[in-house]
């Protein structure tokens, strides 16, 4: 998909991705599921192209708000059930290195309310974006 993006072509995400089943299954079963993605100014390519695969994501139930970087977030990372943390490792230019557990979940409850309290919902992003 990103090959494409990077052509000019339309992203679209078919119905039976296995992201969006999993989304789907996860919010059917009463789960919540949010997402807030730290996003450069200028946007970069690859934020772009993510930005394109959001509607997909919130359509099948997944909350995702937007924050703009206005300082260098440190961890990138999944909270599951309030319990459960996974921090997602990057090299400096970004290439995904891998995942490890977290030790603090109280520390990235903190981080995860900060980020949901100072982002705004992705169509109210994407609407200010667009606009010229």
């Amino acid at each position: 998909m990103l090959s494409a993006f990077r052509r000019g072509e339309p992203v679209r995400m078919r119905d039976d991705h296995p992201w969006l089943l999993a989304v789907r299954r996860h919010c059917g079963a009463a789960k919540a599921m949010q997402r807030v993605r730290v996003v450069s100014s200028p946007l970069s390519d690859y934020e772009r192209f993510e930005l394109c695969l959001y509607p997909y994501s919130s359509a099948a139930g997944e909350e995702v708000r937007i924050l703009e970087r206005r300082q260098r977030f440190t961890e990138d990372f999944w909270l599951f059930d309030d319990q459960i943390v996974y921090v997602l490792r990057y090299d400096a230019g970004g290439k995904f290195l891998g995942v490890e557990a977290g030790r603090d979940v109280v520390a990235y409850r903190r981080i995860r309310d900060l980020a949901l309290e100072n982002s705004i919902p992705f169509a109210q992003y994407s609407a200010r974006a667009i606009r010229p």
